[in-house]
C-alpha cells in the first residue's frame, strides 16, 4: 500500500486557497467550511493562521475572506525565475554554440545550488549534477558568487543551519577562510571552485543582477580540471566570455548600474 506523507493542516489550507481564488467576492468561514467539510472550529483556525500571515484578507463588515497580495509577491517571485530563464536561455545556447563548452544557469534556493537550465557538451554534462538536484553554497562557484552579495549576518546564518562539510581534500570547511574567500570573490565579480565539490570539475561562476540590483542568480561554466593545466589562457577566457554575457543578461531583465570590469 502506498504510503500518504500528505499533512492534513496543510492540505486543508490549500484547498481554501484554492477556493479564494475562484471567488471574486470572496467567501465566508461557513461557506468554505461546508465546501471542505471541515469543521467550523477547525476552519476559524486554518483562517485565523493564513490572516496573521496577510495570505487571506478579511472584510470585517460582510465577514467575507479573499486572497491576500502576499501571494502576488510570491508569485511575482516565481514569474521571476521563469523570466530569467526564458531570457538567459538563448544566450546559454549561443555561448555552448560559440566555445563547444558547457554552461549552465543556477540560482540558489533554501540555501542550497538549484541548476536550473543549461546548453552543455555530452562530455562535461555527465560530470555536473543533473538540473534541479541540489548541491551546497560553499563549495560552489554559484554559490559563492551569490553569497559574496549578501550580507554578513545571512551568510553566517547560512552556514549556522547547514554547517561547512567536507567534500575533498579542497573543500573551504573553516568560517573565516569561507568569509574571506566571499570578500575575494566580491572584488573580483567571479567565483572559481576547482575540485572543492567534486573532485575532477572546474566550475567558474558569474553573478546575474535584477532591475532592483540583486544578485539573482549565476551565469555558470564546468571544465575538467585537467585541461587547466594544459591550457592556461583558458580560464582567462572563460571569465572574459561569462562576465560579457553576464552583463547582457542582466540588462534584459532591466539591470542598469554599469558592471566593473578587470
Amino acid at each position: 500500500m502506498a504510503l500518504n506523507y500528505t499533512v492534513p493542516a496543510v492540505d486543508r489550507a490549500i484547498r481554501v486557497l484554492e477556493l479564494l481564488s475562484s471567488a471574486h467576492h470572496g467567501m465566508s468561514l461557513a461557506q468554505l467550511a461546508v465546501q471542505t467539510k471541515v469543521p467550523k472550529s477547525t476552519m476559524f483556525r486554518i483562517l485565523h493562521t493564513l490572516h496573521e500571515h496577510s495570505i487571506i484578507v478579511e472584510d470585517r463588515e460582510r465577514k467575507l475572506f479573499s486572497l491576500g497580495m502576499k501571494l502576488l509577491g510570491w508569485g511575482n517571485a516565481a514569474l521571476a525565475t521563469i523570466d530569467l530563464k526564458t531570457i538567459a536561455h538563448p544566450h546559454l545556447q549561443k555561448l555552448a554554440h560559440e566555445t563547444r563548452e558547457s554552461f549552465y544557469l543556477a540560482l540558489l534556493d533554501h540555501d542550497e545550488v538549484v541548476l536550473v537550465d543549461r546548453a552543455d557538451t555530452p562530455e562535461v554534462w555527465k560530470m555536473v549534477t543533473r538540473l534541479g538536484s541540489r548541491s551546497p553554497f560553499h563549495c560552489t562557484a554559484t554559490g559563492l558568487v551569490i553569497a559574496a552579495a549578501m550580507t554578513d549576518d545571512v551568510v553566517q546564518n547560512m552556514i549556522e543551519r547547514h554547517g561547512l562539510k567536507k567534500f575533498t581534500s579542497k573543500t573551504i570547511t573553516s568560517v573565516p577562510k569561507l568569509k574571506k574567500r566571499l570578500r575575494d570573490v566580491r572584488r573580483l565579480g567571479y567565483a572559481i571552485c576547482d575540485g572543492e565539490y567534486k573532485p575532477d570539475l572546474c566550475a567558474i561562476a558569474v553573478p546575474l543582477w535584477d532591475h532592483t540590483d540583486k544578485v539573482v542568480a549565476s551565469l555558470m561554466t564546468a571544465i575538467p580540471s585537467e585541461r587547466i593545466g594544459k591550457d592556461k589562457k583558458l580560464v582567462e577566457n572563460l571569465i572574459a566570455i561569462l562576465k560579457r554575457e553576464s552583463e547582457l543578461i542582466s540588462k534584459r531583465t532591466g539591470f542598469e548600474r554599469v558592471l566593473a570590469k578587470d
